[in-house]
């Protein structure tokens, strides 16, 4: 498996970058969304907003046995039984799986997103004792710390400049709350994610919102 950054599309991608194209699984009532297999990307999404029904999962697994490239299952909920019943029918296929699937065959485990705490490798590499190979769900870094407290999300205006923060590879910046502010640009995270050595996967539009840095 390629070691670089996939931007994941609905539908098309940044010149020159390998893509994984979003919106394949299952309709509300347990259908296979019977969309085209896509031409040009290095891979596909599966998600588990609905639960599969019997013909759902076997259109699943004829269309998913013809494709030749990565199959990111991105599911969030808990194990199903009929979508643990489809990855092993694809056992062989290039799949990345996420850690309540681990113990399915697989070629990689898809963990993240890491936000921050604690240095990236040092976040990778207790991952990496657990499952084996990896790919980093990598969204962008964008967090406010208040001493004692853990991180949570920041969604308000960014500063319009930061300072390096070597220890986490970001920017940073202290607020007159005695909060600090913490943030990707296009630069830190491409810089962040070529140092971990792991595949990564990034939203283009997240990608796209970020500062270039």
């Amino acid at each position: 498996m390629k070691t670089c950054i996939y931007f994941a599309e609905i539908g098309g991608f940044p010149s020159g970058q390998p893509g994984l194209l979003l919106g394949r699984g299952f309709t509300k009532a347990g259908f296979w969304r019977n969309l085209p297999l896509p031409e040009g990307a290095a891979g596909l999404a599966v998600d588990d907003l609905f639960p599969p029904n019997p013909r759902g999962l076997t259109a699943a697994r004829q269309a998913l046995s013809a494709w030749e490239g990565l199959i990111v299952m991105d599911f969030e909920r808990a194990l199903h039984p009929g979508l643990a019943a489809l990855v092993r029918a694809l056992a062989g296929k290039r799949v990345i799986l996420p850690p309540a699937y681990a113990a399915l065959p697989h070629a990689a485990v898809l963990v993240g997103p890491w936000q921050g705490g604690c240095p990236l490798p040092r976040w990778l590499a207790a991952r990496r004792s657990r499952y084996g190979a990896l790919v980093l769900d990598a969204a962008p870094l964008r967090c406010r710390v208040l001493p004692g407290r853990p991180p949570e999300a920041w969604k308000g205006a960014l500063p319009e400049e930061g300072f390096p923060c070597p220890g986490l590879g970001c920017l940073h910046r202290r607020q007159t709350d005695g909060s600090v502010l913490f943030w990707d640009t296009k630069q830190s995270l491409r810089q962040r994610l070529e140092a971990a050595g792991v595949p990564a996967i990034v939203l283009g539009s997240e990608w796209r919102a970020l500062p270039d840095g």
